[in-house]
């Protein structure tokens, strides 16, 4: 099980926990419960202290919190059906632990939680004077299990600590990275949504840095002119292989150690969004509209990090290169999104909903973008944005580069050799990434009758001009 909170959010709230030292400082959280496939994810939507009044008993090695105060504290959790986490401090210690205190609380409290919020798991988080953090849930037998605790914002932080056997295979990455940032690696889970040229280039990547989980999705086939640009295809794929395929037989083949989940299916309707939701960031490597507007959603619903990722050139009419370039851009949680950034196109969006009735009419009449056109693509251009947004990957999860100012955006220019770090300031009130707008507003990612995002992303396109 998995809780996601933003950076900005924990840090403020953590500030306000570990001011006082002398005495334990109590805290709920208030959080989402989301479709993950595999496993839980629940995502904090509130967060708030106890005030001075509102404790029965506060000592510096126990607590007890007022039943009206934490009454009024956790109505909303009944009123909107959402799980119930305590949090408390533990002042002067270095690292977090359950005290007996803790299981005693926790065995008269937890019963009550899931009475008053059936079927959700509630649980409590210590936090130590360092910051650092443990998670817990309990079932409704009282049973406790471990949660990863997983702060995101400019970098992802994850408050739980595994350990990794010696790999020779990565001794000298471990120079680089250091041990805890492979052990991070190992444990992480990431989605590459578009197995094409950059993706199949990313999957790689991905398995020889040794990433724990790759979720794999893309509904193409292997097409002959897939085989100058898609890593690991062969002619004989041509026609017949899906892309999902092509790249779990390369990690396979090169001894990767990663999981792999494929997922042979192209990303159009909110649905299937609970295939993603497991991963711990995500690589979008598409093409399209669409897919990119779900994922830049996720990216806000579920705390996730996507890494957007596009190649593009500009072709005059007798076929010679005006303008080649690539992007890569980071979203989520307290960084602007896609929309900010004007990479979802409401044309594009309409475009792509259309029926093939309707699209030849739009065509007939002169209206439609061309967004069917082969577009150019080359491997070597592929490669060097591929490179840098596995870079992005790692600072984001390793912080090899600390986490103070990552870059939000990356624009090459391959034609004069250069890269530009680009910074945007979020558009106020933006319905996907303002915290407090998006809770006045339905989610976009509302399924229609045949489960087809295009009607809830209805309110993203404009009339076609």
């Amino acid at each position: 099980m998995k809780i996601k909170i933003r950076e900005s959010s924990w840090r403020t709230f953590t500030e306000g926990m570990l001011a006082r030292t002398d005495v334990e400082t109590a805290g709920i959280a208030l959080c989402r419960l989301l479709d993950a496939g595999e496993e839980p994810l629940l995502v904090v939507e509130e967060i708030q202290i106890v005030p001075d009044e509102g404790y029965a008993i506060r000592e510096g090695d126990r607590l007890r919190i007022e039943p009206a105060t934490l009454s009024r504290m956790t109505q909303r959790a009944r009123d909107e059906h959402l799980a119930i986490f305590t949090l408390h401090t533990h002042p002067n210690s270095n690292a977090p632990w359950f005290s007996w205190a803790d299981d005693e609380g926790d065995r008269r409290l937890m019963p009550a939680f899931h009475g008053q919020v059936p079927g959700l798991p509630h649980g409590s988080i210590v936090i130590a004077q360092t910051g650092e953090a443990m998670a817990r849930a309990f079932d409704v037998s009282g049973a406790p299990s471990p949660v990863t605790l997983d702060v995101v914002g400019k970098t992802l932080r994850r408050h739980r600590k595994t350990k990794a056997g010696p790999d020779e295979r990565f001794a000298r990455q471990r120079l680089a990275l250091g041990e805890g940032g492979q052990v991070v690696l190992r444990d992480l889970c990431v989605g590459i949504v578009g197995l094409g040229g950059v993706g199949s280039l990313i999957s790689a990547q991905v398995g020889h840095h040794g990433v724990g989980t790759a979720v794999l999705m893309d509904g193409d086939v292997v097409e002959p002119s897939n085989l100058s640009r898609v890593l690991g295809s062969t002619t004989a794929d041509a026609g017949h292989t899906t892309k999902v395929a092509v790249a779990e037989r390369y990690l396979a083949a090169a001894g990767c150690p990663t999981r792999v989940i494929t997922q042979p299916r192209f990303l159009d309707r909110a649905e299937d969004l609970h295939l993603l939701r497991q991963c711990d960031v995500i690589f979008a490597c598409v093409d399209r509209h669409t897919p990119r507007a779900l994922l830049n959603e996720l990216a806000y619903e579920a705390n996730i990090p996507v890494i957007d990722i596009g190649v593009g050139f500009r072709i005059d009419s007798h076929g010679a290169v005006e303008g080649s370039g690539g992007r890569i851009v980071v979203v989520g949680p307290d960084r602007p999104c896609l929309l900010c950034w004007d990479h979802i196109s409401p044309v594009r969006l309409r475009e792509e909903a259309m029926t093939a009735e309707e699209r030849a009419e739009s065509a007939r009449q002169g209206y439609l973008s061309g967004a069917d056109e082969p577009q150019p693509s080359v491997m070597a251009f592929n490669t060097m944005v591929a490179g840098a947004a596995m870079v992005e990957l790692l600072r984001l999860v390793t912080s090899f580069a600390g986490g103070d100012s990552p870059p939000n955006r990356l624009a090459f220019d391959f034609a004069r050799g250069e890269v530009h770090r680009n910074s945007l300031q979020r558009r106020p009130g933006c319905a996907t990434c303002d915290p407090e707008a998006a809770r006045r507003r339905p989610l976009l990612l509302k399924p229609d009758s045949q489960g087809s995002a295009t009607a809830s992303l209805s309110s993203l396109r404009g009339p076609v001009r």
